[in-house]
């Protein structure tokens, strides 16, 4: 009895190893990914003034849109690929990463182009006030016109997770971000190219990350390597229908986004934008963790899944959920302590802003352990291959309960009504999120 107990322990320590080593590279990884939006808004903050900031912040759904779009394709694609090759399959886990990577070709190219053309009505329907207008043309042009770039940047780093290479992914993501950091201070400091060179910055940064990822595929140092292949329609859509939580889970931040901007719009104006800006930035970083853990334990939960390994599929939940809960709740009493010092670095000298802004973060951020729960028992469906219960969960978070909560509660509670739409759609989110998975699934029961 006691040698089965130890046996058990070794073999809990063992997945938790393995496990640490794909979701930290991907929480680093995605954490430096989301330095793209954020140094953006540090530099446009400090440099060009609350106009450009609020700018910058209509324009954020979109970058969202993008990512979900990319993951749509790539995390598609990656969880039939690490299937595969659980079950030994190497050369249709190749053939599909093939045709993820024309697919993604073909639908980027096409979404720059449409973009491009239609920027002034895209511009309106994103939230854009009249006063900063121009300023939200210019910096969505520059930023579509790398838009392939970005979503390749991200996909290729699905893929090398899948392809058990974790650590070259974070590598390529962190020090695209740093050049990213470098030209938005090179490009609107000495060169004075004002918001339309944060969006370029916003756009090499992924070409730098493309390039230190490309031998891998190019050189052939895995089993996902470029070669030709023709295009299977049945895999497009397999990839498409794998796909649909992670785009909706990543669409949710950019639904949210967009949601509470017109909100915004309608009951504050441009400095609810403004301190909305700085609340996104701190989202997006701790959402980042939580998203960077869910990316990162899909490739051995679809793996043990194709092994039929469940125990380990149990331990790796498990986990999960207890790292989040515990990251969600001590980043939430930091902030809750201290919420003048992230909110200092976007709104050093604007009073007004950095009073709106800490207050909003304080009534923003109270279910951050929630999200995470939320966001992984979403992704731990879709690793397994059960899509329609991860939108339903995250179709729950964005919009189902968000958007009537954010018409109603500003007529109650004002402004802060906008503000608490957001953790309390994730409250309500989570028994839905248990129900589905109890009824179905005996690995989340007990948990």
């Amino acid at each position: 009895m006691k040698n089965c107990k130890t046996a058990a322990e070794n073999q809990s320590i063992s997945i938790l190893r393995q496990l640490l080593s794909y979701i930290i590279p991907g929480i680093a990884g995605l954490i430096f990914n989301s330095l793209y939006i954020v140094v953006d808004g540090i530099f446009v903050a400090r440099m060009l003034g609350r106009e450009p900031l609020a700018a910058v912040t209509v324009g954020v759904p979109v970058v969202e849109v993008l990512l979900s779009l990319s993951m749509l394709v790539s995390v598609g694609a990656g969880v039939l690929i690490s299937v595969k090759n659980g079950r030994r399959e190497h050369k249709k886990a190749r053939d599909i990463f093939n045709i993820s990577v024309r697919l993604l070709a073909i639908a980027s190219v096409l979404i720059a182009a449409i973009s491009l053309i239609f920027i002034n009505p895209l511009a309106r329907m994103l939230g854009a006030t009249s006063d900063i207008m121009a300023l939200v043309v210019e910096y969505l042009s520059y930023f579509f016109a790398f838009s392939p770039a970005f979503m390749f940047s991200y996909a290729m780093c699905t893929w090398l997770r899948n392809d058990s290479q974790p650590r070259l992914a974070m590598t390529a993501q962190i020090i695209g971000a740093l050049s990213n950091v470098f030209l938005d201070w090179y490009f609107m400091g000495p060169l004075k190219m004002g918001i339309g060179g944060a969006a370029i910055a916003t756009g090499l940064g992924p070409l730098i990350s493309i390039i230190i990822m490309l031998p891998h595929f190019m050189l052939k140092k895995g089993n996902l390597y470029l070669e030709n292949v023709k295009m299977d329609l049945k895999i497009i859509y397999e990839i498409l229908l794998r796909g649909i939580p992670s785009f909706i889970m990543e669409f949710a931040l950019g639904i949210t986004t967009l949601c509470v901007n017109i909100a915004i719009g309608i009951h504050i104006g441009a400095l609810g934008f403004a301190a909305f800006g700085i609340v996104g930035y701190i989202a997006l970083i701790v959402l980042s963790v939580f998203l960077g853990m869910a990316e990162g334990s899909q490739p051995l939960i679809s793996f043990y899944h194709g092994a039929n390994e469940k125990n380990n599929i149990r331990t790796i939940l498990k986990i999960s959920l207890c790292i989040s809960s515990a990251i969600g709740i001590i980043a939430y009493l930091l902030l809750f302590k201290y919420p003048e010092i992230p909110v200092n670095v976007f709104a050093d000298n604007d009073i007004e802003l950095v009073e709106a802004a800490a207050t909003a973060t304080i009534y923003y951020f109270p279910a951050l352990f929630v999200s995470g729960m939320n966001i992984l028992l979403a992704s731990y469906m879709q690793s397994i291959g059960h899509w329609k219960e991860s939108v339903v969960i995250s179709l729950c978070r964005c919009l189902l309960l968000l958007l009537p909560l954010l018409m109603v509660l500003p007529m109650f509670l004002g402004n802060n009504g906008i503000w608490i739409s957001v953790p309390l759609a994730e409250i309500l989110t989570l028994p839905v999120a248990y129900v589905l998975l109890s009824r179905r699934h005996s690995c989340v029961k007990g948990i």
